[in-house]
């Protein structure tokens, strides 16, 4: 939380330095970056198969080991590189250990979790993306754009276990994971819109499908935002961002089925260059 607050006022300061600059917003600006808090609420769902072919048993991880909204730090970007010509991209990171008590057994990868034990589950999830735009419409009130891009999600997942005996003495120790990650294409659509009273509205969609060898899934990308100019540079923003990835994947690394569900308010600072 911290490291927003002063990320979000550096962000103020440089705005407020420049508010007797040209004039910036969302539709014109060369460059604009969004930094902020992303109010987030997940629904992680895992099988991960065992190489000797074993099949795992699904878990729903946040149910599983307890967690469920946090907050994370974001950053937005759009750069106009010339005309009707630009690139957007977003970066986030996403890591997570749960401690609970297991009420059944779990098959995961290789190892057999038993009822009862006291298990950790971690995960690490890191989410970039980059695209191009091209804005097929344009004025002073409203950008239309349609675009082409790579949405690249990084995921590693384990459990961590220790079985204690009779007498409270260690019998064994339970580790497993899995991990994959791939740059995959996206098709998107964007459009701004200058509302009354410096307003600007502004939503995207991207979307993605596969059924190829050893993938199969699908991956959308919904975000709305709505921003007040505060000054000729600076603004700030609330928006919702809906994130839904759905894939069965036979890797060396990753065997199995990741369903993984993001979505949550963000609060953010905006700057236009």
């Amino acid at each position: 939380m911290k490291t927003i607050i002063r990320n979000v006022v550096l962000l103020w300061i440089v705005g407020v330095a420049a508010t007797q600059a040209e004039d910036r917003n969302p539709l014109n600006a060369t460059a604009v970056v969004d930094m902020g808090g992303f109010f987030l609420s997940t629904d992680i769902r895992v099988r991960l198969d065992g190489e000797g072919g074993m099949v795992g048993d699904p878990i729903d991880f946040d149910d599983t080991f307890g967690i469920d909204r946090f907050q994370r730090f974001r950053i937005d970007g759009l750069w106009r590189i010339k005309g009707k010509h630009s690139i957007r991209g977003t970066y986030f990171k996403n890591d997570r250990t749960g401690t609970n008590e297991l009420s059944r057994d779990i098959n995961f990868g290789d190892e057999t979790y038993p009822l009862g034990a006291t298990t950790t589950a971690r995960w690490q999830l890191e989410v970039m993306q980059v695209s191009y735009d091209y804005a097929f419409k344009r004025s002073d009130k409203y950008e239309l754009a349609a675009g082409v891009g790579l949405h690249v999600l990084h995921a590693n997942l384990g459990m961590d276990a220790t079985i204690t005996g009779a007498g409270g003495s260690v019998s064994r120790e339970l580790s497993e994971s899995g991990s994959t990650g791939a740059p995959l294409p996206v098709l998107g659509l964007r459009g701004i819109w200058r509302l009354p009273h410096d307003f600007y509205f502004t939503a995207q969609a991207q979307y993605f499908y596969i059924d190829y060898n050893e993938y199969n899934g699908s991956l959308s990308d919904l975000k709305t935002t709505i921003v007040w100019q505060a000054t000729p540079r600076f603004g700030v923003g609330l928006g919702y961002n809906d994130f839904r990835f759905r894939f069965d994947l036979d890797k060396q690394l990753f065997d199995g089925r990741l369903r993984w569900n993001y979505g949550g308010a963000m609060a953010f600072a905006s700057l236009a260059f």
